[in-house]
């Protein structure tokens, strides 16, 4: 596929419904996942043969955290791995209880953050604590004392603070989640929030994305929304040779806001579909449509309807145009009418059949809007 011909870009298609997106998920977030839930498992010393094979052969009773990554051993997912461990380091901590599991250099166990980073290799050397000790072996290997650098005389009161407040149960591996809270298990949702890119949500997107709502609809309104459908104006732009006019009037420039309804052939389609389910707030005008659809509105079958007559409207308009586009026989606006009408029926007949009764009124309403 050539990206200089996409309608819209896959960093746009990646993002969740309710920013805008398709809600597909890119492959390198989605890698990047489970990258870290793979040091996840080794952080939280899983029960996996393969955790185990890893702290056998490769750890050899040392901190995950500590190995270079230069390393020679393992293989070149190992050597991935260690790569991810800056992205990892700023989710994993330790709530330390009996200190035994817990790297007093390396795990981010303290309220200082990780120990070797705030002191660095001297510090190791002026503590006194050797680089492969747990938080327990610092705990009974030497005495407090003062020093003339403050970065280490707070470390030894986090360690007395910690000494007090130790207990006979096991050190927990703590993952950050939602709300940057840190909880023992890991949640791929709640780590792709923090790895990707968020943006604003888009109030549009709950007039496109609703329960019973037709694929195929919700796509082309969808672009239609983002202003990607290939309409005159934007063909324009790639040939100055192509027709811009529009297929219906033959008068006005085809573009997104005037084929959705202001082009005197669409108007007669959405007014026939939609001016008795609008009532007084019956519009052509196409930002407001999507305001409209796009509002909470308290009933959830007028709202469906409204919606759904949108969403089968702006596709059944834009495959006609297609078709004529390409040399197909002309259909009149009586005839789509007919058309979205029986798409409306046969979908709300489909809800009944799924026994979703919270619909059961919604062919009442719509023949009430056909009179």
């Amino acid at each position: 596929m050539s990206s200089h011909k996409a309608k819209v870009s896959w960093e746009a298609i990646c993002k969740p419904k309710q920013e805008g997106g398709l809600g597909l998920r890119s492959l390198k977030e989605a890698n990047d996942v489970c990258c870290l839930k793979l040091i996840w498992r080794i952080a939280s010393h899983g029960d996996s043969l393969w955790v185990k094979w890893l702290e056998t052969y490769l750890l050899k009773q040392k901190s995950f955290w500590s190995i270079k990554s230069n390393t020679v051993l393992g293989s070149w997912i190992w050597k991935k791995l260690l790569k991810y461990r800056g992205v990892a380091k700023k989710f994993c901590k330790v709530e330390v209880k009996n200190g035994n599991s817990t790297s007093f250099w390396y795990d981010n166990w303290s309220t200082l953050g990780r120990l070797v980073d705030v002191v660095g290799e001297r510090g190791v050397i002026d503590l006194g604590i050797q680089r492969g000790m747990s938080v327990a072996e610092a705990w009974h290997s030497r005495r407090s004392r003062r020093h003339r650098t403050e970065a280490l005389n707070q470390i030894e009161n986090v360690l007395a603070v910690s000494k007090q407040n130790r207990t006979e149960a096991v050190d927990i591996v703590l993952w950050r989640g939602r709300n940057d809270m840190y909880r023992p298990q890991f949640s791929t949702r709640d780590t792709w929030n923090h790895i990707r890119t968020t943006t604003n949500k888009v109030a549009w997107h709950r007039g496109i994305w609703f329960t019973h709502a037709t694929p195929k609809f919700s796509f082309c309104l969808w672009l239609a929304v983002l202003n990607r459908l290939s309409t005159g104006d934007r063909m324009a732009r790639w040939n100055v040779r192509s027709s811009v006019a529009c297929v219906f009037c033959n008068h006005c420039m085809e573009t997104r806001d005037h084929l959705f309804f202001t082009c005197v052939y669409a108007s007669e389609i959405w007014t026939a579909t939609a001016k008795n389910l609008l009532k007084a707030r019956y519009t052509t005008d196409w930002q407001t449509l999507i305001t409209i659809v796009s509002e909470m509105q308290r009933n959830r079958v007028e709202s469906f309807l409204l919606r759904y007559a949108l969403q089968a409207s702006v596709y059944t308009i834009w495959r006609e145009r297609n078709g004529r586009k390409h040399g197909e026989k002309p259909n009149s606006a009586t005839r789509l009418i007919g058309w979205i009408d029986k798409q409306i029926r046969n979908n709300l007949s489909s809800i009944r059949i799924m026994g979703d009764r919270r619909y059961e009124e919604g062919l009442q309403i719509w023949f009430a809007s056909r009179v």
